[in-house]
């Protein structure tokens, strides 16, 4: 079966990443000779396509226009024998070739930066006893000026910025290019590689900016299995096999209007895509019961039986694997447990799923036996395979007297579940079937348990029960639905209550005291940024009745003794960097240099659901948000509430539906102390309302005693909306960005 799907996006100013892979050794004479080649073929593409100069009316006024793209794909294979110690085994040794060339009007300085160099890997390698893979990078640009000049910039000129034996990158820098030129560029990539697959592909009929002619032109060896896909409306390969019986799929799309890809969509359930899949053939042993993919095959538009064949299976696999032998964890969990009853209380029934979620999710990410000592913010980021980890859990909670659902859920940024090509495409979660339900997943050290991502909410989902695991394929499954719950706007909030002062020492500047309470969706990525692995970990010891400290741990094993100065000066490094990651929250919230960090502190780290919150306070100097106005003061009290969206001329006129993140709110208490001998005018323009069925933006402001309290409230009523709803999302967020601009004066007298 294929593997997940990689979007590979061939675009200047940034840096191509290649699979890593090994070619025998290619000289630098070699590799200029054959670059020479391949240029004068692609250049020599009778593609009529490429010769237009001619830009619509229309789209005059796009920072860029693609006036062409075309994919060009072949795929082959040959057996290769690999001599082992004991025994040979054959594997299949692929040649790719995947050539992406495109033909781009810049219009915009926007669009003269994104395309100003080309950063590639030139040759990136990797071997070992069983595996043998190669990539090879060749580039070729042209700028062809308004009057019909054509410039080649010579690519073997780039710069190399790493000139390693098996790790070559360059960089190549379009120093002729201007606003008004066009760019005629192709990147080839040249793979040798043993291994099962080829990384699926996914051909994009859209982007951000218009595209003229989009075409697709693929050549499949006969020995490979091809799965396809058309979606959202994108065009159908038309399929031939040629005279070796080869497989030869062809596509075209012209006229592609730009979508706003930047603003709240979701790609693979809104713009035109093609997905291929190069797999290949197996008629072997157990074939059937691997739901194998036959050599020759077309498998077109699947439908979703076929993926859930592939899901049954891994659940199988997966599950009969872990009977085999004992469930990781269950010993050390089964000790953490009896140890929680003698130092608290007997653990109540209903508590076990979290109380297991927890020590699993401990011992999984804490390893510290092999681990490098890492606990900066790194580790932060850390993450689950999520599907191994659900296996785990599944298995532990059944040792435990608690039984648990498989629910089979896709990624609203994914394909929906009647158009995955795989079982790659979808994900895990479980839901107890034992007292209350519960549902489980594992994003990382932050997940907690009753906690569903964002990304899986509001979607009927299959579930699988695991009722019996047998030998030579036999299995007892149960299956059903469950329609995964949406989250509400007020269980993802961001608190922000802020007290304002004018600084004594220098009018020019503001001190700002405040205290951030984070719920739901909308705490982990500051969680990641923000907090230090010394103070969650102890809190989860304690969550889970360990007595013992981390550094204690270590000091008890002759295997990490050696290991606790190392930990101790890396726990104090931390907490000097911390300092930097608040500085950092500041400046992406406001859009201000703090001009000084006065306190920090964590409050609640948010890791527990008993706690779920996480709080922190921040107190710090702004400068740039008071002017003075002869003794007057004008204060830009729309900061105060940070940065805002603000939507783009090209994105204001939507045709598309809006994907958000989830439903969410924002609430923003502000009390800014006033001066003595000061008051305060245009007070009344800050207060506004804006109320409709999508969400709501309302502020106002009153004065108490010598403070004034700004009071901010914008909401989000739900995780998608339909595209006729767009002009109501876009009264809250013009509402919203053009308070930002609100000012008020402080007159003396």
């Amino acid at each position: 079966m294929a593997n997940s799907f990689t979007a590979v996006s061939f675009r200047m100013g940034l840096l191509l990443c290649i699979v890593q892979s090994a070619y025998s050794q290619v000289s630098d004479q070699d590799y200029k000779k054959h670059s020479a080649e391949v240029r004068a073929e692609v250049w020599n593409w009778n593609k009529p396509a490429f010769k237009n100069r001619v830009i619509p009316a229309e789209y005059a006024n796009s920072s860029s226009v693609v006036l062409a793209h075309h994919t060009e794909i072949s795929a082959k294979s040959k057996s290769k024998f690999h001599f082992m110690i004991i025994t040979g085994t054959v594997s299949k040794e692929l040649y790719y070739i995947n050539t992406v060339r495109e033909l781009v009007k810049i219009n915009d300085k926007a669009a003269l930066d994104e395309y100003s160099e080309i950063s590639f890997q030139r040759l990136s390698k990797r071997s070992g006893a069983f595996i043998s893979n190669t990539t090879i990078t060749m580039v070729g640009v042209r700028i062809i000026k308004p009057d019909g000049t054509v410039k080649e910039i010579n690519a073997d000129e780039a710069v190399m910025t790493k000139d390693a034996k098996n790790d070559k990158q360059g960089k190549l820098a379009l120093s002729d290019l201007q606003v008004g030129d066009m760019v005629d560029y192709f990147v080839q990539v040249e793979e040798q590689m043993d291994t099962k697959n080829i990384d699926p592909l996914l051909f994009v009929f859209g982007k951000d900016v218009p595209v003229l002619d989009y075409s697709v032109h693929c050549e499949i060896g006969k020995k490979f299995a091809i799965e396809y896909r058309s979606m959202n409306g994108a065009p159908d390969f038309t399929l031939k096999r040629d005279a070796q019986d080869d497989f030869i799929l062809d596509a075209e799309k012209k006229n592609i209007a730009g979508l706003p890809t930047g603003l709240w969509m979701s790609a693979m359930r809104q713009v035109p895509i093609l997905r291929l899949n190069i797999v290949l053939g197996y008629k072997g042993m157990f074939a059937g019961r691997m739901n194998s993919r036959g050599p020759g095959e077309v498998y077109h538009n699947m439908p979703f039986d076929e993926v859930m064949q592939d899901i049954k299976f891994d659940l199988w696999q997966m599950n009969y694997a872990l009977k085999q032998s004992s469930v990781p964890y269950y010993s050390d969990i089964k000790e953490i447990v009896k140890g929680y009853k003698k130092r608290k209380a007997d653990l109540p029934k209903d508590s076990i799923p979290e109380f297991v979620y927890y020590a699993a999710r401990h011992l999984a990410l804490n390893n510290w036996e092999r681990d490098k000592v890492e606990v900066g913010r790194d580790r932060n980021y850390q993450s689950f395979n999520n599907k191994k980890f659900m296996f785990v859990m599944e298995r532990l909670l059944h040792e435990f007297d608690v039984d648990c659902d498989y629910v089979i859920v896709a990624s609203r940024y994914g394909p929906d579940l009647k158009q995955v090509m795989s079982k790659n495409d979808i994900e895990y979660m479980l839901r107890t079937r034992t007292g209350k339900p519960v549902f489980l997943c594992a994003e990382g050290v932050f997940t907690q348990p009753d906690y569903v991502l964002a990304e899986y909410e509001g979607q009927e989902s299959p579930t699988i029960f695991v009722k019996g695991i047998g030998s030579l394929g036999k299995v007892k499954l149960e299956e059903g639905t469950v329609k995964v719950p949406f989250s509400s706007a007020v269980q993802n909030k961001h608190d922000e209550m802020i007290q304002v002062k004018i600084s004594e020492k220098n009018p020019m500047q503001l001190i700002l005291s405040r205290t951030t309470r984070l719920k739901g969706h909308l705490r982990t990525d500051d969680q990641k940024r923000l907090l230090l692995f010394e103070q969650y970990e102890a809190e989860e010891r304690d969550a889970l009745g360990i007595k013992e400290t981390l550094l204690q741990d270590l000091a008890d094993s002759r295997k990490t003794r050696n290991l606790t100065p190392e930990y101790e000066a890396a726990f104090a490094t931390a907490r000097k960097e911390q300092a930097g990651f608040f500085k950092e929250e500041i400046k992406s919230e406001f859009d201000v240099e703090p001009k000084e960090l006065l306190d920090y502190k964590i409050v609640n780290s948010g890791i527990l659901h008993e706690r779920p919150d996480m709080i922190y306070n921040s107190n710090f100097v702004v400068e740039g948000w008071t002017k003075k106005a002869g003794n007057n003061y004008i204060v830009e009290a729309g900061k105060f509430i940070g940065e805002q969206l603000q939507i783009k001329p090209e994105q204001r006129n939507r045709t598309v539906d809006v994907y958000m993140s989830s439903a969410r709110s924002f609430q923003y208490e502000v009390q800014m102390s006033i001066p003595p001998g000061y008051k305060v005018e245009g007070m009344e323009n800050l207060n506004k309302e804006i109320q409709n069925e999508c969400g709501s933006f309302v502020a106002s402001a009153k004065m108490d005693g010598d403070k004034i309290t700004i009071k901010v409230s914008k909401v989000y009523k739900n995780a998608f909306e339909p595209v006729g709803n767009w002009p109501k999302l876009l009264q809250i967020i013009d509402g919203c960005s053009d308070w930002t601009n609100q000012k008020i004066m402080l007159r003396k007298g």
